[in-house]
């Protein structure tokens, strides 16, 4: 309470009781004032512990499962941070669902589609809001599908059965070969309950696909167990872009416990009274999934044309457009573009030294040199204590070098098996010979230190986090 006055002054503590935290806010100070119960932060950080006993309920954090957790419990700290957020968000003409999603949960997020940022890393919020929402793309594969914005899909055909080359669950059921590895090998185990929201979300869009190849229905209730949070959703329609792309246009509105019901519980009745042929499937999804799938069907929100308006039912007026597209995982060469940045490997801004001991990584002071130190220490050390040798590398794995040593041709391909759009990215597969050898690759990092991968096999190949390098040692 202390930082929500020390923020907003000029209002008591009976009034913050009484506040409406998503009332539209200008100049940092309340312009406008609802009366309704106080909105309780408490269902976003804490869930019933397995301690409880009846009548005595326990609570304690999801992150760390903790009950007296000082990062997140930290309810001052929060409520000021969220209603700034909402101040923002509700300033924005942009279409969409109000969703609240902090730094730590983008991070998260990121986590849980594999990009690693460590949770206390001083890029500012800018900057991870910007690889989040390039994130998001990146799963998609945006630019591929969708070449010119806005996306107006009336121009499009109509997906169906008869004249698509493929059901439209096997278009929204992809992984790469990396993924169905670690699956077999049974290292998908989530136990955090965002590690594995972004494989949620994907388990959502195909259950929702399988539900509209087999049966007529059209609508969804996306609910947690807790029956706390929810998305009702209306599919308009299926189109089909190039490549035999399924695009799912959708009409999408969110109910939750601490927000007034009266939109989503007239949706559901008006659909109750005409689906008892069909049903209203539920889908559970949790608070984190249903999060990432907001924040995921708001960006694609606003690239549709203004120009595309389906007709909506009577409850669907505040409900917003916006549409899904086949996700998967990130490839190698997005997690390595997400991961880079310039300046400050602390907090990304301006670089005014180098470790002097190293001299691979920049800083914008000793500050962020001293925070960034626990981090750096162990790569700082093997490089002051290593030794530079020089190595030769070839385009060609041995045995195509072998071949031409004898004068016979080779042909070889390589596949990356981090990818999960082989059919519609060819880059991904490369296809050569020893008589037309892969080419040389530019050196996009200069004189700069950058990590590599030595694959062991028949040779040993060697590459960088984008791929821009993909060569093979050579040891004669």
């Amino acid at each position: 309470m202390d930082q929500l006055t020390a923020t907003f002054p000029t209002y008591t503590e009976a009034q913050f009781m009484v506040m409406n935290f998503s009332v539209v806010i200008e100049q940092i100070g309340l312009m406008r004032l609802q009366q309704r119960p106080p909105i309780s932060y408490v269902l976003d950080k804490a869930v019933e512990s397995k301690s409880s006993r009846p009548g005595d309920s326990v609570f304690e954090c999801r992150a760390h499962h903790k009950m007296e957790c000082s990062s997140c419990f930290n309810w001052g700290k929060i409520a000021v941070e969220a209603l700034k957020r909402e101040i923002k968000a509700k300033n924005s003409s942009k279409p969409g669902v109000l969703v609240d999603v902090s730094k730590e949960e983008k991070l998260k997020f990121l986590s849980s589609m594999g990009l690693e940022l460590t949770l206390s890393t001083r890029l500012p919020d800018e900057t991870i809001d910007k690889k989040f929402r390039s994130a998001i793309d990146a799963v998609q594969w945006f630019s591929k599908a969708i070449e010119s914005l806005p996306f107006d899909p009336s121009s499009l055909p109509l997906w169906s059965k008869e004249s698509s080359p493929s059901r439209l669950f096997d278009s929204f059921k992809k992984g790469s070969v990396a993924e169905i590895l670690a699956y077999a090998a049974g290292k998908q185990v989530c136990v955090d309950s965002y590690e594995g929201s972004f494989m949620g979300v994907r388990q959502t869009a195909m259950s929702m696909a399988k539900t509209l190849d087999n049966t007529e229905i059209r609508i969804f209730v996306l609910q947690d167990k807790a029956c706390s949070y929810a998305i009702c959703v209306r599919v308009v329609e299926v189109r089909r872009l190039p490549n035999d792309i399924p695009v799912v246009i959708l009409l999408y509105g969110r109910g939750a416990r601490n927000a007034p019901p009266q939109e989503t519980l007239a949706w559901v009745q008006e659909n109750l009274s005409t689906a008892r042929s069909t049903g209203m499937p539920q889908i559970v999804s949790t608070p984190e999934e249903q999060k990432l799938l907001l924040a995921i069907l708001n960006m694609n929100a606003r690239r549709l044309s203004p120009d595309y308006a389906p007709k909506r039912k009577r409850t669907e007026s505040n409900f917003t457009l916006s549409f899904l597209l086949p996700m998967g995982p990130l490839g190698q060469t997005d997690i390595g573009k997400l991961t880079q940045h310039t300046g400050c490997v602390a907090c990304g801004t301006k670089s005014s030294s180098k470790c002097a001991q190293c001299l691979s990584v920049e800083y914008c002071g000793p500050e962020c040199q001293k925070f960034h130190w626990k981090e750096h220490k162990p790569m700082c050390i093997s490089l002051k204590g290593g030794t530079w040798v020089d190595i030769r590398f070839s385009t060609m794995p041995v045995e195509a070098r072998l071949a031409a040593a004898l004068g016979q041709k080779l042909s070889f391909s390589f596949v990356n098996n981090m990818a999960s759009n082989l059919s519609r990215d060819p880059s991904q597969i490369g296809h050569f010979s020893n008589d037309n050898p892969p080419p040389l690759p530019s050196n996009i990092h200069g004189n700069n230190l950058f990590l590599i991968k030595m694959q062991k096999g028949n040779s040993i190949m060697i590459y960088d986090r984008t791929r821009s390098i993909q060569v093979y040692l050579c040891r004669i």
